[in-house]
């Protein structure tokens, strides 16, 4: 039978999806030090890929991997609504909220770093916020604590990161979980193949 292939990424939520596909008696033999990208698992013919964000469209839509699990936050910034199937899931929840240092100014233009555009400006619009927004892959928290910036948006979980770098949380935008996103085509192509080599003869 060809192999069945899930992935996700090497981000916060890592350690909540191995302990989900644990529960679902999938096994992986991952360490937090481990520098390899492509696991085994305790099942015949399924395995486990780690991926970068960026890359997770092109995997998907070349039918490369059969299952993703991603925040629910990569579908409503990035665009991947393009994908086949999803369905939400109950591994964490997440949130994506505005945050300042702990000398907030009120300001008539707040100028602001995310990596989420699109959800950043939705909300500030909603609001009637006057800001300029300026996008960044990096730690968007540096940005706040060197004052570069007068607020920032994004993934708050359990907030620790923001109480050791004295930054607060002060609204919260969005509440988020996670998404499981499957190609049927993928599945189905598999599917058939088992069957054509199970039961039909040359």
């Amino acid at each position: 039978m060809k192999k069945i292939l899930i992935s996700s990424s090497k981000g916060r939520n890592l350690k909540e999806i191995l302990f989900f596909l644990k529960k679902k008696k999938i096994t992986i033999n991952y360490k937090k030090k481990d520098r390899n990208l492509y696991f085994l698992t305790n099942l015949k013919n399924i395995y486990f890929l780690i991926l970068k964000n960026n890359d997770f469209k092109k995997y998907i839509k070349n039918n490369l991997i059969d299952f993703l699990i991603i925040g629910e936050d990569m579908l409503l910034n990035f665009n991947y609504n393009n994908f086949y199937n999803y369905k939400f899931i109950k591994i964490n929840i997440f949130y994506i909220s505005l945050i300042c240092n702990n000398k907030f100014i009120y300001k008539n233009k707040f100028k602001i770093i995310t990596k989420y555009i699109k959800i950043s400006k939705n909300y500030l619009n909603n609001k009637n916020i006057s800001f300029y927004i300026k996008k960044s892959f990096g730690c968007v928290e540096n940005s706040c604590i060197l004052k570069t910036s007068d607020l920032i948006i994004d993934i708050v979980s359990s907030g620790l990161t923001l109480k050791k770098n004295r930054l607060f949380e002060l609204k919260k935008i969005l509440i988020l979980n996670n998404i499981l996103i499957y190609s049927l085509n993928n599945l189905y192509n598999k599917f058939f193949w088992y069957l054509k080599e199970k039961y039909v003869k040359n």
